[in-house]
């Protein structure tokens, strides 16, 4: 059946909008391993940040409680900062202002702490909570969808969302975030792949291979990796010092200090 006239105007009058939505395909990237940092015990790692010289983790309760770790980078000594049990399911982790935010699952909370692990308060996230990063002004979250949002640091507020695709379409599982010279890094979730977004266009600008770090690990580490579905990669954290990143996974005996490069 032919369309109506009109129709076909305003299928024409939208095509360069449609147009204008399609992101160009990603550069291919591998993550090049320079260091290891072998931990004095694992955890199920969620949220990963550089503070202060040393990685803060939090982890969820799946195998042990949830918690946050501090982590020196120099001898991999895991420090408990607190422990929460098994109260709520720990998740993303981020530092912003002087404060400590760390969401919780699918509790919908938000704990805040100061710079010595003391509580400020609490806050509401309307969505499940999953990877936590920011951008000097709002923080930005996931939750396991396709999107990630722009937040009040105040009261955890939308202020906006961007939706995330590459040449092929929306990217879910999206999962632990880091912020990086204007771009977001974030995992996808049961996969070894990280992507590098653009939070204002949601464009995938790269992806990269995570295998590297599987091809350093021994075959202990390996059996540690392939004996649960659940410990897949997660965890990005930017070391703006050292000019590199560290990258992790749930329950990994080790981290991984390095790079990502163009294949």
């Amino acid at each position: 059946m032919r369309a109506p006239h009109f129709l076909l105007l305003a299928m024409l009058g939208a095509a360069p909008a449609i147009a204008a939505q399609r992101c160009p395909a990603p550069k291919a990237m591998t993550f090049v391993v320079d260091h290891e940092i072998r931990r004095s015990y694992p955890g199920f790692t969620e949220g990963l940040e550089i503070a202060d010289g040393a990685l803060l983790e939090s982890t969820g309760d799946l195998v042990g409680n949830t918690v946050i770790n501090r982590i020196d980078l120099r001898t991999g000594r895991v420090t408990v900062l607190m422990d929460a049990g098994k109260r709520y399911f720990g998740e993303g982790l981020t530092r912003f202002g002087g404060k400590l935010y760390q969401m919780s699952w699918r509790e919908h909370r938000v704990f805040v702490f100061d710079g010595q692990m003391k509580p400020l308060g609490e806050m509401k996230n309307p969505r499940e909570g999953w990877g936590l990063t920011h951008d000097g002004q709002r923080l930005i979250a996931s939750d396991g969808s396709s999107e990630l949002f722009f937040l009040s640091p105040a009261d955890f507020s939308t202020q906006g969302s961007v939706r995330v695709r590459d040449e092929r379409g929306w990217v879910a599982n999206l999962n632990e975030l880091e912020y990086v010279d204007g771009a977001v890094w974030a995992n996808v979730f049961e996969s070894w792949v990280a992507v590098k977004i653009s939070p204002a266009t949601g464009c995938v600008l790269a992806r990269a291979d995570l295998t590297p770090m599987r091809e350093r690990m021994n075959v202990a580490d390996l059996e540690v990796i392939n004996s649960d579905g659940n410990f897949v990669p997660n965890g990005i954290a930017w070391d703006a010092a050292r000019k590199t990143f560290i990258l992790t996974g749930k329950e990994w005996p080790m981290l991984f200090s390095g790079h990502f490069v163009e294949e």
